[in-house]
């Protein structure tokens, strides 16, 4: 029952960022917006970690580890993510996030040694036919002029860093490195790591004092970050990386309800037919990899 609640929990959390992210374009730089929320989010945190006592100082090695973490899970992921973002619309994006659950599964092959089964490849292949069948267009019909296929491989590269950084604390917390801190070393270095490529850009440190702005940036900064993090990698502590990759699969059903509601997302054929095979196939893996556990 808990693990229900830590998931449907961290569903209702993330589900509306994909759409709230597209409210911090404009004035400032993608790239320094995510500096912003992962920023204030590592504040936020190490404050109650201050008020609680908690344990801050820890060795170096341990501080590499919290660096790796930032950079993948709290850096480059939302890097490509945000800019894939005004590419595409919300819920196109999150199609391609779906495929952490098949990414989970191959990077927990490779790094943890847990064997993948036929079912589970054959599972794999449904996931790949469902994102052949929705991005058909983009894949086989590529023109220059057409800018959406820039989008998809934006949100493909940021997928895997995402799947990238589940590994990485799945093996932080195996080596028993201490759960919280981690979100914040790794959020305060992600942001460092995030503003420095900002710079080397050439991006202008600016803030955008609109209503929109602000409320979105709080919103994606303590529920988005804070609370959203706090209850995935709980999530992820305690069933692994790639059953809690399953919402990767429930994700995209809500965003694309969201982006049909405010963004006036049309479903073609293709969204029609490849989403639910590409969910079959992620349903497979799932059951298959319990199966296993």
């Amino acid at each position: 029952m808990q693990n229900l609640i830590l998931f449907i929990s961290t569903l209702i959390c993330w589900a509306p960022t994909w759409y709230l992210i597209k409210f911090q374009f404009g004035v400032v730089d993608p790239l320094i917006s995510i500096f912003y929320r992962f920023f204030l989010a590592s504040v936020i945190i190490f404050i109650f970690l201050i008020i609680s006592q908690k344990k801050l100082r820890f060795t170096f090695n341990q501080h590499l580890l919290f660096l790796l973490l930032g950079m993948t899970l709290f850096s480059l992921n939302y890097i490509f993510f945000y800019l894939a973002n005004t590419y595409l619309i919300s819920g196109i994006v999150t199609i391609a996030f779906s495929t952490i659950l098949i990414m989970n599964i191959l990077g927990e092959r490779v790094f943890f040694k847990i064997k993948s089964s036929k079912q589970t490849l054959w599972a794999a292949g449904f996931g790949i036919l469902g994102i052949i069948i929705i991005f058909q267009k983009e894949l086989f019909n590529f023109t220059m002029t057409d800018t959406s296929h820039i989008g998809i491989l934006l949100s493909f590269v940021a997928t895997f860093w995402a799947s990238s950084g589940n590994l990485i604390y799945q093996k932080n917390s195996s080596n028993k490195v201490p759960f919280i801190q981690s979100i914040a070393y790794g959020m305060l270095y992600g942001s460092l790591g995030t503003l420095l490529i900002a710079k080397v850009r050439g991006a202008e440190f600016v803030f955008d004092y609109s209503l929109s702005y602000i409320s979105s940036l709080l919103y994606l900064t303590i529920i988005g970050s804070v609370l959203a993090f706090y209850l995935y990698l709980s999530l992820l502590e305690r069933i692994g990386s790639a059953r809690a990759g399953y919402i990767g699969v429930i994700m995209p059903i809500l965003a694309l309800i969201i982006s049909t509601i405010f963004e006036g997302l049309a479903w073609t054929n293709n969204l029609i037919i490849g989403l639910p095979v590409l969910i079959f196939g992620c349903v497979l893996i799932l059951n298959q990899k319990t199966k296993n556990t």
